[in-house]
């Protein structure tokens, strides 16, 4: 036993050693206490997550049901379009609803206006004239709106109206998760009409109707773009800022404070952090501030390859050139987010794969896209740069007889060619008569033989 003590430290510390090498660098998570609290904290660009907690868990979203109301009306309805304002879509905002006072056969607002009320202000009003105007009615815009939704890949979600209230016992079926919210969040903020929305801290931009004369100017929910939207965070001791550039609040009772925030870090990284089910007041927008600390100062843009660098050669069929070899280069550079190691750089668990056809058949022009490299990590690709030709390979002309010489040859050539086949022919022609007249020959002698010896008459 003692000769085998040892030997089993050493096998324990090289496991301790391979445990430790095995670990992310960044092992803590976000200082978020509240354990009831959903959240997630998303790289924009791939849609990766780089944090969360009760991220599936279906809750109540309140107003976060307005980015997806706001990206069926951006995908299918006309911004100038003037909408109509019915009883209906004003009265029914919920107990408590956030509204602007809209009223009911206002005249002169488009849906440019509802969709800046809508986002910024939150009104519940306009997210009812919005689904009353884009679609033929509510109900057939919320069937736009999950379709959306799982379109998306936000396959935990069930919206029964497009404001996200809650109140109501018609209201009961209306769930999101965190997850979801930050999948139709990312799409979002690919629309620039929406993400020019949600980055403004004032709205003043309501025309005078029928009912209104003027409008008071509408400042942001989200406070966090109030005053200087910039916020510090440290990366090995270098002092950064990023800066928030969205999106939405929501409350009601029942669901508590809702939050998602979007930022971009000084090296152009963009999150997205989620955090909903916050049931003190104004907490939600200090974990909302810990999540992205926690991101861009865990995690940053590493390039992975520059515009123009020869990935593969390749053979080019039927070139013209004397030499048919084609260097396939990358069509962009590529960055993407990755864990901050201890000296500062990016660690790199990236792998490549090549789509390339099999064959490659002249003419090809220099530019083309002859196919991609996709960067996977984990299984899933997080992106993919075109791998176009570095030059132009010409295709090689078609062979004809007339580039075999055959017109060109010498005629006394041809002759010799002509009477050596008509030799040949008059050869064969003798010795085939030849062969036939000593069958002939044979047969008669049989013929002959059998009558006069082996006939009937000599039995």
């Amino acid at each position: 036993m003692r000769k085998l003590f040892p030997i089993l430290i050493y096998l324990a510390s090289i496991a301790i050693m391979s445990l430790a090498i095995a670990m992310p660098v960044n092992a803590k998570s976000p200082n978020i206490p509240d354990k009831e609290v959903c959240y997630v904290l998303m790289d924009a660009k791939t849609g990766r997550f780089f944090a969360e907690q009760n991220a599936d868990r279906q809750i109540r979203p309140a107003s976060l049901t307005k980015i997806l109301t706001a990206i069926v009306a951006l995908e299918n309805g006309d911004l100038q379009q003037e909408v109509k304002v019915s009883q209906e879509a004003v009265y029914d905002i919920g107990r408590g609803g956030m509204n602007i006072g809209i009223m009911a056969g206002e005249t002169g607002l488009t849906l440019e206006n509802m969709l800046n009320v809508m986002l910024i202000k939150s009104a519940n009003e306009a997210a009812n004239i919005i689904a009353e105007n884009v679609a033929p009615s509510r109900k057939e815009y919320m069937d736009m709106m999950n379709r959306r939704a799982r379109e998306l890949g936000a396959t935990n979600t069930y919206f029964v109206n497009p404001s996200g209230k809650d109140t109501e016992k018609e209201d009961a079926d209306h769930f999101s998760t965190a997850r979801d919210i930050a999948i139709m969040a990312r799409h979002a903020m690919t629309i620039p009409e929406f993400r020019k929305i949600v980055a403004t801290e004032y709205y003043e931009g309501m025309p005078s109707t029928n009912k209104h004369e003027k409008w008071d100017v509408l400042r942001n929910t989200n406070k966090l773009l109030w005053y200087d939207n910039t916020y510090p965070y440290t990366v090995n001791g270098k002092e950064c800022e990023y800066t928030v550039t969205g999106i939405k609040t929501g409350y009601t009772a029942a669901a508590g404070n809702n939050l998602v925030i979007s930022a971009t870090g000084e090296d152009g990284m963009e999150l997205i952090a989620v955090v909903m089910h916050v049931m003190t007041a104004n907490k939600v927008y200090g974990y909302a501030t810990e999540l992205l600390r926690y991101g861009f100062e865990n995690y940053s843009m590493q390039k992975l390859t520059d515009a123009g660098v020869t990935v593969k050669s390749v053979i080019v069929d039927g070139a013209a050139e004397d030499s048919n070899i084609l260097d396939l280069v990358t069509e962009s550079g590529f960055s993407i987010a990755l864990p901050v190691q201890p000296d500062g750089t990016a660690g790199n668990d990236i792998e490549t794969r090549l789509d390339i056809p099999n064959v490659i058949n002249a003419p090809v022009r220099k530019g083309d896209v002859i196919g991609t490299v996709e960067y996977i990590s984990d299984g899933k690709v997080l992106g993919e740069v075109n791998l176009i030709a570095a030059r132009t390979i010409s295709k090689a002309p078609a062979v004809t007889a007339q580039d075999t010489g055959a017109e060109d040859s010498d005629p006394e050539q041809h002759y010799s060619y002509a009477l050596s086949y008509i030799l040949l022919a008059a050869s064969g022609f003798v010795l085939l008569r030849t062969i036939l007249k000593k069958i002939s020959r044979r047969v008669k002698k049989k013929r002959y033989e059998y009558r006069y010896y082996r006939g009937p008459n000599n039995l």
